[in-house]
């Protein structure tokens, strides 16, 4: 037996995702979640952002993880009694993050646990369950949006990152 941790394969993670929904989504109802998110002018594009470069998934993953971490979920915002669901963001770019991938089934399964007290058959269930997945990280992520926008908001010219150093330096101090 090696002591050398086995790396996940980026073939045993798109085996996981072969029976996800094809496309993962945002509030399409919020203006400022949209342009956030928006694959001409959003953040992956600005020339100064913390995601600039990367791929939405990013952002997506960053915003489910404050609101997991604030423990908070929001469900889509309805405007004239209409939710807008934006799917744009491909899962197939998850099968080149597997650590993605890990965080939200983590993410999903300790919510099933913890917060519709779920017990352990019901737990092997959601595997077979991956919109439910999917959904559950799709709440977590419409509350935790709205502080990265934030986060993001408190950038200056000087220190375009300064709002994502409060924050982990606040989640430092916190452990």
């Amino acid at each position: 037996m090696s002591n050398v941790p086995k790396k996940f394969d980026i073939k045993d993670t798109k085996r996981i995702l072969l029976g996800w929904p094809s496309k993962i989504a945002y509030d399409g109802n919020l203006d400022e979640v949209v342009s956030f998110y928006s694959k001409a002018s959003g953040q992956t594009q600005e020339r100064t952002s913390f995601f600039k470069g990367k791929k939405l998934t990013s952002i997506f993953i960053y915003a489910m993880c404050l609101g997991k971490h604030a423990g908070l979920f929001n469900d889509y915002e309805k405007k004239d009694g209409k939710i807008d669901r934006r799917a744009t963001i491909d899962v197939e770019y998850f099968a080149s993050q597997p650590e993605y991938v890990w965080m939200m089934i983590a993410t999903a399964f300790d919510h099933a646990k913890n917060v519709e007290d779920m017990n352990n058959d019901e737990l092997l269930k959601l595997f077979d369950n991956p919109s439910k997945i999917v959904e559950i990280c799709e709440k977590y992520a419409n509350f935790g949006i709205h502080q990265l926008i934030k986060m993001n908001d408190d950038a200056s010219i000087g220190d375009p990152y300064k709002g994502y150093d409060e924050k982990i330096s606040d989640l430092l101090d916190e452990s």
